[in-house]
């Protein structure tokens, strides 16, 4: 369920599927269920890996279009590409993400604060703002975790 509108999201996918008359196929519901239930904006190899036992004929090309076609209706959004491979993600609604540069996890971020940021003259001077998110590149705390029991590990020995 959507926590501000109590709607079921796959009820979303299924309307936008009809306005763009776009079959629900089982290989697409699969792939939009993959994204749903995965809040890692995963790539299209982890979508794939995901649903290859319920699917086993499906081909890597087959998401990769899928996903494709779900960008384009405005069904799913592209996270900027980091991190040399393309990230996904159910979420279309305007916000931000948080960016672990180790563990390459991106976390959604809804900010008010960032959402009132003054565009910049120079963006708006010769083109036409279509949307903007901001992009916080971290260090996770796991991984700070993770680093801090290394160094103890590193110096027992």
């Amino acid at each position: 369920m959507d926590k501000k509108t109590n709607k079921n999201p796959l009820d979303d996918f299924f309307e936008k599927c009809r306005e763009y008359r776009l079959s629900v196929t089982p290989q697409r519901l699969a792939i939009y269920k993959a994204l749903m239930t995965d809040n890692t904006h995963p790539n299209p190899e982890k979508i794939h890996k995901a649903i290859k036992a319920d699917f086993p004929t499906i081909s890597l090309a087959t998401v990769y279009k899928t996903l494709e076609t779900f960008e384009r209706n405005g069904i799913i959004s592209v996270v900027t590409p980091i991190h040399n491979t393309v990230r996904y993600d159910v979420m279309t609604e305007h916000h931000h993400h948080i960016v672990c540069v180790r563990c390459k996890k991106i976390i959604d971020l809804e900010s008010k604060e960032l959402d009132a940021l003054k565009i910049p003259d120079v963006v708006a001077k010769q083109n036409r703002l279509v949307d903007f998110s901001v992009h916080f590149n971290v260090i996770c705390s796991e991984c700070i975790k993770k680093t801090k029991k290394e160094a103890a590990r590193t110096r027992k020995k």
